[in-house]
């Protein structure tokens, strides 16, 4: 397996082998000229497809796709030594109804998905899974999105098949981690209740209202019908059956220094709580439910030291200004190979996630911090660096599991506007929460590209 692993980053070096190209502007006209150069830097690894696709984006038809691959192993602990591979390939169309039929506002986001590869985290035995883009299955049918914004982009009204993880218990900053304990979601939280997101989703309606820029509320319900996450019905499964339950959830979103025109140092405080109906199974006693559930979470970040702001050359909808109706309104991808909108310098950030009710709840509390620096080494612009520790509590009434805590650092090389690689390095201490489980160094890299 040593063997694999040294393949699998010898490979990934070989991909960085021009590791200037998207840092500071080159020197000299053979760098300038090069055809590799001017692929690697546009906005897509397919380009303009001959000027066909800013045809169809200029008559309201906006496609886009994400490759991502997740690679490694634990040479030591978990159950098993092994090395292996995991990919996630989305497809997304983006329908704007204001140039298609001068409907202001109307748009209709559609996806679908297709994940291939093993679960290293079945293998090691911990909890939080160590591939971010790892999902059971193969082909699924993902978002059904149709939204409207009125009153000036104040108010977004949307209903469809939708995910909760796009837009609650999320923070921008976890798409540099590979840890699924906070990529893409505070991740206890799908642990104990029904909590569409990366490949799921589910009938709901959900409204947000954005008064200005900084602040913003969403508030959404959700049909918790556990059929729509199995495996065979490859998201397929329309039938709405508010009989198993459903779950409300709200999210109050607090920003600040997100214009690249000012001089002050971003940072965001967001709130949020749910309360699902289903019925759900004491832990202690398996014959005996429990009527309803609920939970609460937190998320902030402040950057703490700040120096130039990179021109932005991705999507507009992506820009650190853009407001949540235009956000919706193009198309979402679980995993985008496109940098974040933000300035050079460090940023530390936390979350933390509470679910009382210990009787029906596998987590009780996870806590999750991290440091993410942009702008290693000098020249690198868009790179960055992350550290981050992802602690979950498990609850008492399971016997003989405790706290499973992660540690995780990595840094992502950003090759291009639609690709990058990141060599990532994960400890896993008690895995699953088991001090019978040998604690598990993980190995890996992940490397993503947009068409």
């Amino acid at each position: 397996m040593i063997r694999n692993l040294s393949l699998i980053f010898t490979a990934g070096f070989l991909l960085f082998t021009a590791p200037a190209v998207y840092g500071a502007p080159q020197q000299g006209a053979a760098g300038e000229n090069s055809k590799f150069q001017s692929w690697i830097g546009q906005e897509t690894a397919t380009g303009d497809w001959g000027g066909a696709r800013s045809k169809l984006e200029g008559r309201g038809f906006t496609v886009s796709s994400n490759y991502t691959a997740d690679i490694g192993g634990n040479p030591t602990g978990g159950l098993k030594q092994i090395a292996v591979y995991s990919s996630f390939l989305d497809l997304a169309l983006a329908m704007d109804f204001e140039k298609i039929a001068s409907i202001k506002g109307l748009a209709l986001t559609i996806s679908s998905f297709l994940a291939s590869g093993r679960n290293l985290s079945a293998l090691i035995g911990n909890f939080y899974g160590v591939q971010e883009i790892y999902a059971p299955g193969n082909y699924y049918f993902g978002q059904l999105d149709l939204s409207l914004s009125v009153l000036d982009d104040t108010w977004t009204f949307e209903v469809g098949r939708l995910f909760a993880g796009d837009v609650f218990a999320t923070s921008p900053l976890w798409q540099y981690y590979l840890t699924s304990g906070v990529n893409n979601n505070l991740n206890s939280m799908p642990a104990n209740i029904f909590f569409p997101a990366f490949q799921v989703t589910s009938w709901a309606t959900r409204v947000t209202y954005q008064p200005n820029k900084d602040w913003h509320i969403i508030a959404g319900i959700y049909d918790a019908n556990p059929k729509v996450s199995k495996i065979n019905n490859q998201g397929a499964d329309f039938s709405f059956e508010m009989d198993s339950g459903y779950l409300a959830i709200g999210q109050l979103t607090y920003k600040h220094g997100h214009n690249p025109k000012e001089n002050g140092l971003p940072g965001s405080f967001c709130f949020g709580s749910y309360y699902e109906s289903s019925k759900f199974q004491d832990l202690a006693n398996p014959g005996k439910t429990w009527r309803g559930n609920y939970g609460f979470y937190l998320i902030c970040d402040q950057m703490i030291y700040r120096g130039d702001w990179p021109e932005f050359t991705g999507p507009s909808h992506m820009k650190s200004e853009a407001s949540q109706a235009e956000r919706t309104r193009n198309p979402y991808h679980p995993q985008t190979a496109i940098s974040a909108d933000r300035p050079k310098g460090l940023t530390v950030w936390g979350g933390a996630y509470l679910a009382p009710q210990e009787h029906t709840n596998t987590q009780t509390y996870q806590l999750a911090a991290g440091l993410v620096y942009q702008g290693l080494p000098p020249n690198r612009d868009l790179d960055v660096t992350a550290f981050g520790i992802v602690m979950g509590h498990f609850s008492d009434l399971l016997d003989g599991q405790g706290i499973e805590t992660v540690l995780e650092f990595n840094h992502r090389f950003q090759l291009g506007p639609w690709c990058y690689f990141t060599p990532d390095i994960q400890y896993i201490i008690h895995p699953n929460g088991q001090t019978n489980i040998d604690d598990a160094l993980v190995l890996g890299m992940e490397l993503s590209f947009n068409f």
